[in-house]
């Protein structure tokens, strides 16, 4: 599980340096670098996307940044404004409880589906993905406490059984990126997130489903709580 908290995008530097790759892939990669932007509050909500300077950043085509947009349009974390271009989506108050909503519904559902016991190969795959995540905690790696945090809740929820449900929770997981800025800005919930991942393992491990579903719908509330308190703040 070694260079977890790399997986999924190169670094800016990075991106427009090797000709052999794709047009697709460096717009995923792209799209994964300004989702973290968006996450880690360096792009804020309604500001504004603009081509010619993520162009000139990762030193590619616009024609790569614009289909690096279209996916970032496709997780819901922009929006594309007729005569302004694309700019960071503001969730309502309604569309985050509804989100969460639906996340709870899907996520509790999952634990509840876990097979117990869960093989001892399984759970030190978990143990592994959440050793690093914590160690991520502690060095401030921002990036590492996203990625594992990521890695974590798919490794987990994949042994729900149901493929359909996986793929369900992951999509709705990626909405909620717009709002978790919480989650790798602040290191009291960083800290407390890490510690309810170990107290699903345990969980799993003692095969106390109750506990499990429980742990697993108490996590999403932090992030939706923040994220409201901020639009309150910020817009009335």
């Amino acid at each position: 599980m070694a260079g977890l908290a790399r997986t999924g995008a190169a670094d800016a530097g990075e991106i427009g340096d090797d000709p052999r790759r794709n047009r697709e892939d460096l717009a995923l990669d792209i799209a994964r670098l300004l989702e973290e932007d968006i996450v880690f509050g360096r792009l804020h909500p309604r500001e504004r996307l603009v081509e010619e300077a993520i162009a000139a950043r990762f030193e590619v085509k616009r024609h790569v940044v614009r289909q690096a947009i279209v996916e970032l349009e496709r997780l819901g974390l922009v929006d594309r404004l007729r005569n302004k271009g694309a700019v960071v989506r503001v969730y309502t108050e309604k569309e985050v409880d509804d989100i969460n909503t639906v996340r709870e519904l899907l996520e509790s559902e999952a634990a509840s589906c876990i097979a117990l016991p869960l093989s001892p190969a399984s759970i030190a795959e978990l143990e592994d993905i959440q050793r690093e995540h914590s160690a991520a905690v502690e060095a401030h790696d921002r990036r590492g406490v996203f990625r594992c945090n990521i890695a974590f809740h798919k490794a987990l929820f994949a042994h729900c059984g149901n493929a359909a449900l996986a793929e369900a929770i992951n999509i709705f997981a990626q909405k909620s990126h717009a709002y978790r800025s919480i989650a790798v800005s602040d290191r009291t919930y960083q800290a407390w997130a890490a510690s309810a991942h170990w107290e699903m393992i345990d969980a799993i491990r003692n095969e106390d489903r109750p506990r499990l579903v429980a742990l697993c719908k108490a996590h999403l509330g932090p992030s939706k709580n923040h994220y409201i308190e901020t639009l309150r703040a910020r817009y009335g």
